[in-house]
């Protein structure tokens, strides 16, 4: 089983058995101009963290939908969004010039 599929199903057991609620976001950081997904791109919402995968992909497991979400990468603006009660965010980055 995949070390991180295996790592989201604990966490959601744990936290179905502890009483605390998590929502799973997700979505494809891609840049604005082109389109193209952005790889390595920083997904941060609270202490929560992950990066993006080859094709701009990200999935993150978060527990407070109030916080922003914070995401980042080389060569590009800072983007920060409230996630509410989205659960599909993609993303359109901005390139430094």
């Amino acid at each position: 089983m995949n070390p991180k599929l295996t790592a989201a199903v604990m966490f959601t057991l744990f936290a179905s058995l502890t009483g605390c609620s998590s929502v799973l976001i997700s979505g494809v950081v891609r840049d604005k101009p082109t389109g193209n997904p952005i790889s390595s791109a920083t997904v941060t919402v609270g202490e929560e963290s992950t990066a993006t995968d080859a094709m701009g992909s990200y999935h993150l497991d978060i527990s407070d939908t109030t916080k922003a979400m914070v995401v980042n990468a080389p060569g590009y603006f800072l983007y920060t969004k409230t996630i509410g009660d989205d659960k599909i965010n993609d993303i359109d980055l901005v390139p430094r010039k």
